[in-house]
């Protein structure tokens, strides 16, 4: 399922956003390679980045939130704790099984239900916190 991105994801943090976006490309390009059959040879990669990614993005909106006081931090932060025990799960079976199926979809599922879900709701509202106190400095 190709995702697409809309000004309504946008948290209104250039960094944020933009992290977002290059997920989004990511999550694509993976689903693209299923589409041709080439899963198994991309989940690899995919993996590998969301590794880095996962460490790099909520560690930028977390700071963002702790600079700027976001009442529901703890909440948020929960968020980004239960998705990386989830890709570790899934980074286990990977390197157990390889490649399955099994793994390509629960990798697929988790980038496109979890994350779509994460920015449209839990972070659209951290950016709609924030952006009053990003106009005023």
């Amino acid at each position: 399922m190709n995702v697409k991105w809309t000004q309504d994801l946008s948290v209104d943090v250039k960094e944020v956003d933009a992290q977002h976006k290059e997920l989004f490309r990511r999550i694509n390009r993976f689903d693209s390679a299923m589409k041709k059959g080439r899963a198994k040879e991309e989940i690899l990669g995919l993996m590998e980045f969301l590794e880095e990614y996962a460490v790099i993005h909520f560690r930028t909106e977390e700071l963002y939130m702790l600079k700027y006081n976001y009442p529901k931090y703890r909440f948020h932060k929960s968020k980004h704790e239960w998705f990386k025990r989830e890709f570790s799960s899934i980074w286990t079976k990977l390197e157990k099984v390889g490649p399955t199926p099994e793994v390509i979809i629960l990798s697929n599922s988790l980038l496109i239900t979890w994350f779509c879900n994460h920015i449209r709701t839990t972070d659209t509202a951290f950016g709609s916190y924030l952006k009053p106190k990003l106009e005023r400095t």
